[in-house]
């Protein structure tokens, strides 16, 4: 915030430039406003102390502990607003940042994972469970798939929740370039839920990553994203991915999937998977299974690929969730045919177990990069794309809404 003050003043005076929040917030939800405008007095604050003010009136010191000293609460990533000098008119016990979870919220019980913390299932609302917001793949050769400026995500989430996104999943796992940093730094001024990714990608990334490492070591840095946090920093991972290529899986990719059920066990939290192609998805069902995880934990991705209906008929009976999430991707098939496959398969009583979500991993997906359909497609046009092929307002609810809440949950064992 203080570097476009700065700008502004090249060429307004000092005493001419007011700060304020352009039209106001009344499409913002309150914890969201509460962050602008705390980073309003801040960055105000700042340049008054560049420009030497010294009375009350020019400025009060801002109170920089509440921004650069926010407390990761112990155990549960959530954070405190510790305000140790002024109250910028502010009534005893409130915070322009509450907590983001109630300090009674005891881990035991069924909660999604976000990287700000734990919250409520059904506080997810409106939900894209398969995105990427930062990634840096080291091993392609292709621009387009580096998701690199927070600036852009962040961006790209404000638009969405203008048409009533809520919450996000980041299936980036280390091996395919998480920058944590960057993404805690979206996480944290996004107005959107953001959960985030362990686990491994197909052999390709997890190679060069894993090695010959054992399943339970592979395992191992899993649950320690878990439960302690992401390379030190206490943002915890809240969702388990592992992959396969296309027609085999690779003897990495059997160590991941061991890996993941693993983690699974010791965490409670889901397993998400890529499938090439929506290929091996019965055989990923199958190696989980055999390796105790119930199937309902389970989601299969990329299964829009193939829209062969008894296929896909033939996953869903095992008990797993399927992801329709390359919508927008014409040159795979059409959002239509999609939309008619989902009615389908609604039809024939899998409507629980139907998530729908975009995967744009590629800057030329992206409104923020200059390129597009963005995610406001996928909030905004995809749903009427949806009644249009026949399904109702409450059947998509339940795809964008209820399916995810009961899908990202994690249940720790025993509980």
């Amino acid at each position: 915030m203080a570097n476009p003050i700065r700008t502004a003043l090249k060429f307004v005076d000092p005493e001419n430039l007011w700060i304020v929040p352009d039209c106001g917030f009344s499409q913002t939800a309150r914890w969201a406003a509460k962050r602008k405008l705390t980073a309003m007095v801040l960055g105000a604050g700042i340049v008054r102390n560049e420009l030497g003010a010294t009375n009350t009136m020019e400025m009060q010191t801002p109170c920089v502990p509440s921004s650069g000293r926010r407390k990761r609460m112990e155990g549960t990533g959530a954070y405190d607003m510790i305000d140790e000098t002024h109250d910028f008119g502010l009534d005893g016990g409130e915070a322009y940042e509450p907590p983001e979870i109630d300090e009674d919220f005891v881990l035991s019980q069924p909660h999604v994972m976000t990287a700000l913390g734990p919250i409520e299932p059904s506080a997810l609302g409106f939900t894209l469970h398969h995105e990427h917001l930062i990634c840096k793949p080291v091993e392609v050769d292709d621009p387009d798939l580096m998701l690199d400026d927070p600036a852009a995500a962040l961006a790209e989430l404000e638009v969405a929740f203008q048409v009533g996104l809520r919450s996000i999943v980041d299936m980036t796992p280390a091996d395919y370039g998480r920058d944590i940093r960057d993404i805690d730094w979206v996480a944290q001024r996004a107005p959107v839920h953001v959960v985030l990714a362990t686990g491994n990608h197909k052999h390709t990334y997890a190679e060069p990553f894993v090695g010959e490492a054992s399943a339970t070591v592979i395992a191992e840095r899993s649950i320690g994203e878990i439960t302690s946090g992401i390379d030190g920093t206490g943002i915890r991972a809240g969702v388990i991915k592992a992959a396969t290529s296309m027609n085999e899986i690779t003897d990495i990719e059997r160590r991941g999937l061991d890996a993941a059920a693993i983690a699974h066990l010791a965490t409670g939290a889901p397993i998400s998977t890529h499938t090439e192609r929506g290929t091996m998805a019965l055989d990923q069902v199958g190696m989980l299974g055999d390796a105790g995880v119930d199937a309902s934990r389970v989601i299969i991705g990329h299964m829009d690929f193939a829209l062969d209906e008894p296929y896909l008929r033939s996953v869903l009976e095992t008990g797993v969730f399927i992801s329709f999430d390359q919508v927008s991707k014409s040159k795979y098939a059409a959002d239509g045919e999609r939309a008619a496959m989902l009615k389908r398969l609604a039809d024939a009583g899998h409507l629980a177990q139907l998530l729908v979500s975009g995967d744009l991993a590629r800057k030329s997906y992206y409104l923020a990069y200059g390129g597009g359909p963005g995610f406001r497609y996928l909030v905004e046009r995809f749903p009427l794309v949806l009644m249009e092929a026949g399904l109702t307002a409450e059947h998509v609810r339940r795809i964008y809404v209820d399916n995810p809440a009961r899908a990202l949950t994690t249940l720790l064992p025993g509980a």
